[in-house]
């Protein structure tokens, strides 16, 4: 099962770094120089969470902005009786 937010979608994405050597030219140097390229992943914060969807409990991904998002009564069972 891939690490795929459930709600929002989100998943690992790939970007590069770089890395740059020299003396910028409104400083008086002759400018910056790109001397390394890299590639990198950036993670979603994604957590393991039970939800209960038609009465019945699933575990899913879910990236914390979807946890903050999503109604708070998803993740409690509706069939346990309230200890009142």
């Amino acid at each position: 099962m891939p690490r795929v937010c459930a709600v929002t979608g989100k998943k690992t994405r790939s970007s590069q770094t770089s890395t740059r050597k020299g003396s910028a030219k409104r400083k008086g140097g002759v400018g910056l120089k790109q001397v390394g390229v890299h590639n990198r992943t950036v993670k979603p914060n994604l957590q393991k969470r039970t939800i209960w969807v038609d009465g019945k409990p699933q575990r899913v991904w879910l990236s914390a902005k979807a946890i903050r998002q999503l109604d708070p009564t998803v993740f409690v069972n509706p069939n346990k009786p309230s200890q009142r």
